[in-house]
């Protein structure tokens, strides 16, 4: 199963992946609102870097109560059936799932065809 990797030597911190992934997937430029997050900050003088993106672990899938979240080669959610109850974003290993108008939101690989990787223009986030 291909996953998405981030290189932080490559990185620039532009956030153009978080920038394209709330475009592609809510309609709108909204950083808060993807469901990728590549943060950078400086600690005793050193640049850093935290990464927040699905590892699909398939824990989500494992513990969702209403059987909402499916998982193949990407992760599904199926709005029907998610309460928003956040047994999910709490199991969560990688704190990546959002709870929004009382449904998850997770990051699906854009269905095997991540945006955020084809648009990174440093190669720092790769799918394989």
């Amino acid at each position: 199963m291909k996953r998405l990797k981030f290189n932080k030597v490559n990185c620039i911190g532009c956030q153009l992946c978080a920038q394209v992934c709330s475009a592609y997937k809510e309609g709108e430029y909204i950083p808060s609102k993807a469901r990728i997050a590549i943060e950078t900050y400086y600690d005793k003088g050193s640049l850093k870097y935290a990464d927040h993106f699905c590892i699909l672990c398939g824990i989500c899938a494992k513990n969702c109560p209403t059987g909402a979240i499916t998982m193949d080669d990407h992760i599904t959610v199926d709005f029907d059936k998610c309460t928003g109850c956040g047994i999910c974003a709490e199991k969560c290993p990688k704190k990546v799932v959002r709870i929004r108008e009382d449904k998850a939101y997770i990051c699906d690989t854009c269905n095997g065809d991540p945006k955020c990787v084809k648009t990174c223009p440093q190669h720092a986030l790769t799918f394989e």
